[in-house]
């Protein structure tokens, strides 16, 4: 007891002497520069440069510390050619299924169509085909398979059928197409004879009658006319031509003549016949009928013909005048404009 009342006395004496010490001390300043003075009495005064200096020693000795970069948070990048195979397999698998829900559809459509086949052998056989007994598993077994054979067979007769019907069907079908191509033939044949010929206006051309008649009568008419220059104007200039071909020059005037009298006839012929013809061309007079005196085997009617216009303005006329010029009196087919252009 007594030892701690002189260790207090002792620490209060003491303690004025720490309190005046502590008071002496002063604060560590930061300053640029120093006076006589401080430098004198500096003990608590550091430079600036010695403590940058003093920091860039520490610092150099530290270890280097990496910088690390800030982590990126990864986006779901999905490339597009990836979402574009997502979609054509979707795209796959819903044909896939609509295929496969086709194929249900058709076999269920088969099946009944075989069930109205088996009804229709029942009904044609009078009986059921299968029949249920009550007999012996034996004498069942026996009935169900003559009855499954029977069936088999009815169906193998069916088949055949159907094969047979489906020959005669592609058959009839070829027919058909091969009729529909005649008929686009005809049609476009049937126009081309419309645009070069004006068929109401040929010899026997009747409106009751059907186009094939009509056509049929203006290949008749053509045969005839053609028939009829061949017979009197061509084979004979062609039989004075061979006969004078060695020797043109000294051709004879009676050969002379008659061979222009044969190219000039023939010429007015066809002129004539040109205006049966050419759609802008009309037709007057007595013209027909002298053609289907041509159709009918006879020669040129001349109670048809008209006798010729001299008045003046005329183009009988005209041709009439060129021919007494070149001493053809006497055509052998006279017409031109349904005018006799023979001297009466």
């Amino acid at each position: 007891m007594r030892y701690k009342i002189w260790i207090s006395l002792l620490l209060l004496a003491v303690s004025p002497l720490l309190l005046a010490q502590q008071a002496d001390r002063k604060p560590i300043r930061i300053v640029d520069t120093l006076t006589i003075k401080e430098k004198a009495e500096r003990n608590p005064v550091i430079l600036r440069s010695e403590l940058d200096s003093m920091i860039k020693q520490y610092i150099a000795s530290l270890p280097p510390v990496k910088v690390q970069e800030p982590v990126k948070e990864k986006t779901n990048d999905t490339p597009v050619y990836l979402l574009g195979a997502l979609l054509v397999v979707i795209i796959l698998l819903g044909w896939l299924i609509y295929l496969f829900y086709r194929h249900l559809r058709k076999s269920d459509r088969n099946v009944a169509e075989l069930n109205k086949q088996v009804k229709y052998l029942e009904l044609y056989s009078g009986a059921p085909l299968v029949k249920e007994f009550s007999n012996t598993g034996k004498e069942k077994g026996s009935k169900n398979k003559t009855s499954a054979q029977l069936l088999e067979n009815k169906i193998n007769d069916l088949n055949a059928e159907l094969h047979k019907l489906s020959k005669e069907n592609e058959g009839l079908n070829r027919v058909i197409k091969e009729y529909n191509g005649i008929q686009h033939e005809y049609d476009s044949l049937k126009h081309g004879m419309s645009k070069a010929y004006k068929v109401k206006n040929y010899p026997g051309y009747d409106k009751d009658k059907a186009e094939p008649s009509a056509f049929q009568g203006v290949l008749e008419t053509e045969n005839s006319v053609a028939n009829y220059a061949y017979e009197k104007f061509l084979k004979p200039i062609l039989s004075i031509t061979d006969s004078n071909k060695n020797n043109p020059a000294k051709i004879n005037a009676d050969d002379r003549r008659k061979l222009l009298d044969l190219l000039v006839s023939l010429s007015l012929l066809y002129i004539e016949y040109l205006y049966l013809r050419v759609q802008d061309l009309a037709i007057g007079g007595k013209m027909v009928e002298r053609l289907q005196a041509f159709s009918n085997g006879k020669g040129l009617d001349p109670a048809l013909l008209k006798k010729l216009n001299t008045e003046f303005g005329s183009r009988a006329l005209v041709l009439r005048m060129a021919l007494d010029k070149a001493e053809l009196h006497q055509l052998s087919y006279p017409v031109f404009d349904e005018t006799n252009l023979n001297n009466q």
